[in-house]
């Protein structure tokens, strides 16, 4: 009897490790694609939405679904099937009653299906479900036929992304987990229109993408162009959208980054920080020209005594360069240059201007006046230096004006540019099941 079972079970275990196998070479070709459109708001609430566009990798009907929300537990949710219709690929125009001769299954990956192609023919099935912990699993309404697609829409709000401190905000979002590979994730960020991202300004405001509270206790079935218009928005627009590829099962993807009412406060880390930065330079400059003339001074007595005529070991356009009158005449240079195209920036976007009849003559002349202030700004302090100094001075801090703009172009990029920073995770064992039947 032993001899029996025990070949019958390794054979059943190796099976299973086959078809696993399969499974999972399977998805490699048929991976799910997921889109993520977040609003963070000022209290500290995110809303979500998130297309998973998924492909049946079995050769059976895919019946049920699940997945699982980290680290919150979102206290709205509403979750649709999305089916649209057969797309024609070819026509017989001469056929007025059957004029399509080929049709193909849509790409729910896709984001053009949603604007104009389904006219308002797509069907979005509610979906029931059950919920354990964080884990939601449901019947899918409409069986997926094997290696055809579908669409689950899903839309909730959470707090437990967010915390805060002294009024600046720092979200750590993380996408739902699936236990199927993901070929393509994005999620597209934005905050409430009075709310300030770091790395972008927001565009638009949180109402302007949503199902409504009437859409959510809809009927079972509905079909609308807003709605498809709604759901194509999802991960495509956002003041900073971020990607990710082949994300293995239940693994998922982290983003993280700041926002703010007002840019002061969002940036407050970055300013002190690029403070320090100026300071440092100018103490280092300090040492190195003290070192510098100190090695000098001991050349020059060095060669005195062995009555050799020996240069000092610094050049002078080296002490000129270092000075430190210079640097702080270049440093006002540059930061007034970056002062006054902020003010510039500033004037163009708000409506100070608006009621300014800009005629040729006026725009010809404010553009001169511009151009002649940002020259004034530039060679003015070197020129002003340069009648004391002489012209070396001239020379050194138009140097140092250019070392200057490189330092702060640097800053800019690394502290006040950089917006999300992005982790793919992976916790645990598997714990979700996708089962066809």
């Amino acid at each position: 009897m032993k001899k029996t079972i025990l070949p019958a079970v390794s054979l059943f275990f190796i099976l299973l490790s086959i078809a696993g196998g399969a499974l999972a070479q399977t998805e490699l070709l048929f991976g799910q694609n997921h889109f993520y459109t977040v609003l963070f708001r000022g209290n500290g609430e995110a809303i979500v939405y998130a297309k998973l566009a998924i492909t049946n990798p079995d050769e059976k009907p895919l019946t049920e679904f699940s997945f699982e929300v980290p680290k919150v537990t979102p206290t709205e949710i509403v979750m649709y099937q999305m089916k649209f219709p057969q797309e024609c690929v070819k026509y017989n125009y001469n056929d007025s009653v059957r004029p399509c001769l080929e049709y193909r299954d849509p790409d729910y990956a896709q984001q053009y299906y949603y604007y104009g192609y389904s006219n308002g023919q797509a069907e979005y099935q509610k979906i029931q479900y059950t919920k354990s912990g964080n884990l939601y699993r449901f019947i899918l309404p409409t069986p997926v036929e094997p290696y055809a697609s579908t669409a689950i829409i899903v839309a909730y709000a959470a707090k437990g992304y967010v915390s805060e401190r002294a009024g600046l905000y720092t979200f750590n979002f993380e996408t739902l987990k699936v236990p199927s590979r993901i070929q393509e994730i994005r999620v597209a960020v934005d905050v409430d229109s009075d709310l300030l991202l770091k790395g972008k300004r927001a565009s638009v405001s949180y109402n302007s993408l949503g199902i409504s509270s009437e859409r959510a206790a809809a009927p079972q079935s509905i079909s609308s162009r807003d709605l498809d218009k709604v759901v194509g928005s999802i991960g495509s627009y956002g003041p900073i959208v971020k990607e990710a590829k082949n994300l293995a099962p239940n693994e998922s993807f982290i983003v993280k980054g700041e926002y703010a009412t007002n840019w002061f406060r969002l940036y407050l880390g970055s300013i002190l920080l690029t403070i320090f930065i100026v300071i440092g330079i100018f103490a280092g400059i300090y040492f190195l020209v003290k070192f510098l003339k100190k090695r000098g001074g001991q050349g020059d007595k060095l060669g005195n005594e062995t009555n050799q005529q020996t240069p000092p070991q610094m050049p002078q356009g080296i002490i000129n360069i270092l000075n430190l009158t210079n640097a702080w005449v270049s440093l006002l240079s540059v930061v007034s240059v970056i002062g006054l195209t902020y003010l510039l920036n500033f004037l163009g976007e708000s409506d100070l201007l608006r009621f300014v009849n800009f005629d040729p003559v006026f725009s010809v002349v404010g553009v001169i006046a511009v151009i002649l202030l940002y020259v004034l700004i530039i060679f003015g302090p070197a020129v002003g230096v340069a009648t004391k100094h002489g012209w070396k001075s001239f020379i050194s801090i138009l140097i140092a004006e250019f070392l200057w703009f490189m330092v702060f172009l640097i800053i800019y990029l690394v502290l006040f540019q950089s917006g999300l920073t992005t982790t793919i995770f992976h916790r645990g064992p598997a714990v979700l099941e996708t089962t066809g039947r």
